[in-house]
Order: structure tokens, then C-alpha cells, then sequence
């Protein structure tokens, strides 16, 4: 029943590729779950294990209900609208292990001290993950610990090497500070200071954990893992799911400030709106 309802869908999904927001709310009432499984394909790959996948799914339910209490239905519908291949997004999507993660994780998400949080994922971790107040210099971020993820050194994305002309960058480029975790904190350019994963987007690198050095004409920026190196490595997830831990297990690891609370939970306390 739940197959048949989701396929349904897609022609609602399209609208909202293809047509944005405005439109969709005209056809139908937004429905949370319905567009769940959509936002979980865009996050994770399909070939990740059932468990890691419910674990994505339970992230994106909490940040797409913060969201929606923030900003409101039509902006995160035209968030959605931005997807990248249209094409091989909805032929990723058509895999039944998106609709089942969201059946089988339905209302739950995860909080801190009973309040919506910002819940940050991201592909493979420099092996630890990063302390969420440390890094983002700010106490409201406390509730994002630091833990071991080893298994991510076993990636083939974890060790990246990229090549970048010497004319490109200033003459002095050094590594100022790093966080606890090892990510690049501050650089100095030419004396002037950098902040370090803004340099990292900047300059198009995988992570913000990585080593400077000078080979010939070029600066080679050697890179550990991928992704702001935050909250669940996805990658590290997948390892715990393939040694038979459950997706409640795998968050239990990344989130260990962080409680799984159902929706109507907090409903009925009065603290998010339905």
C-alpha cells in the first residue's frame, strides 16, 4: 500500500522539480513523510546498508522539521526544487530502500534537551569527528561530541591529494591552528588570516583536514576524508551497520548528546507546530 502511494507521488515530485514550489502547494498539501524518502536520496547512496540509510533518514526528518518551523513548507520545497540529474535522481529514487527507511523510522528524530537542532552529516570523517562548539566557536553546539570513527581510513575517498598552481595562491600559505580533531582551523596567507573551512570551500577541497606542500611549480593540499567533518560520517555508519548494529545504535555513536524523540512527542508538548 505504502509502494503504491509513494509511486504516485513522483508525478507530485516532478511538479516540484520541474515547476517549483508554488505550483506543488496548489496540486496538494504538503505531507512531510511523502517527501522524506526524496530528501534521503539526495543525502546518501543507494548502495549503503538499510540501517545507515534509516539513520540518514531520521537526520533529514530533524533538520526538515527545524527547517519547516523556521522558515515554513515553500522555502524547503524549493530547497528540494534545486536536486542536481533529475533523471538519475528519480531512477535512484525508484530504489525501495528510501521509502522502507522512512516507513520504519516514521516520526522519529533527534533532539537535545527536548529542542530541535541542527543535525550535520556528512561523507567520511578524518577518522574522528569534530567537536561541534570547538569547531563552530559557539557554546550553542555543545550537544555535537567528538567520536571515533576509524573505519572511515579504510574509504577510497579517505586520502585525497589536489594539485594547485603556485601562481593561484598567495606566496606564504601556513597552517595556523587546528582543532582537536585535526581539521585546519586558521591559516595564515601572506600574513593575513584565514578561516579554514571557508578556505576549504573556496578552493573546491574534499575536507578541511589536510597538509600544504610545495612540489615544483604547484601546492599539493593533501586531504583526510570528506565533508565538514561533523556530526554522523556517513561512511562510518555504513561500517557499524555491516557489523549488525541498528540505525538507533549507529546514531547512538555519532550523537551522543542527542536523544531519538518521537514527533508527536513534542507536539503535544507545544514545542513545534503540526
Amino acid at each position: 500500500m505504502h509502494r503504491l502511494f509513494f509511486l504516485c507521488f513522483i508525478p507530485y515530485l516532478m511538479v516540484i522539480l520541474m515547476n517549483g514550489a508554488d505550483t506543488a502547494l496548489l496540486i496538494r498539501k504538503f505531507n512531510m513523510e511523502m517527501i522524506l524518502p526524496v530528501i534521503t536520496a539526495a543525502q546518501i547512496p543507494d548502495d549503503y546498508e538499510l540501517e545507515t540509510i534509516k539513520a540518514q533518514t531520521i537526520i533529514a526528518r530533524s533538520n526538515l522539521i527545524r527547517q519547516i518551523q523556521e522558515s515554513g513548507v515553500r522555502a524547503q520545497l524549493k530547497e528540494l526544487q534545486k536536486t542536481g540529474n533529475k533523471d538519475i535522481f528519480l531512477k535512484k529514487l525508484l530504489n525501495e530502500k528510501y521509502e522502507t527507511a522512512a516507513n520504519q523510522t516514521e516520526g522519529l528524530i533527534l533532539t537535545a534537551g527536548q529542542q530541535l537542532k541542527t543535525v550535520p552529516y556528512h561523507e567520511i570523517s578524518a577518522g574522528k569527528t569534530r567537536e561541534g562548539a570547538e569547531c563552530l566557536h559557539d557554546s550553542e553546539y555543545d550537544y555535537l561530541k567528538s567520536v571515533e570513527s576509524t573505519a572511515d581510513k579504510e574509504a577510497d575517498g579517505y586520502l585525497t591529494g589536489i594539485y594547485v598552481s603556485a601562481n593561484r595562491l598567495p606566496d606564504k600559505l601556513v597552517i595556523k591552528t587546528r582543532d582537536s580533531a585535526g581539521y585546519v582551523t586558521e591559516l595564515l596567507a601572506d600574513g593575513k588570516v584565514l578561516e579554514g573551512e571557508s578556505f576549504r570551500k573556496g578552493m573546491g577541497l574534499p575536507s578541511s583536514n589536510f597538509t600544504v606542500q610545495r612540489i615544483g611549480k604547484s601546492i599539493r593540499f593533501m586531504c583526510r576524508g570528506k565533508g565538514h567533518g561533523l556530526g554522523f560520517s556517513q561512511y562510518g555508519g555504513n561500517a557499524l551497520a555491516k557489523e549488525q548494529q541498528k540505525a538507533e545504535e549507529i546514531l547512538a555513536v555519532y550523537f551522543p548528546k542527542m536523544k531519538l524523540t518521537d514527533v508527536e512527542e513534542l507536539q503535544m508538548q507545544g514545542k513545534i507546530k503540526e
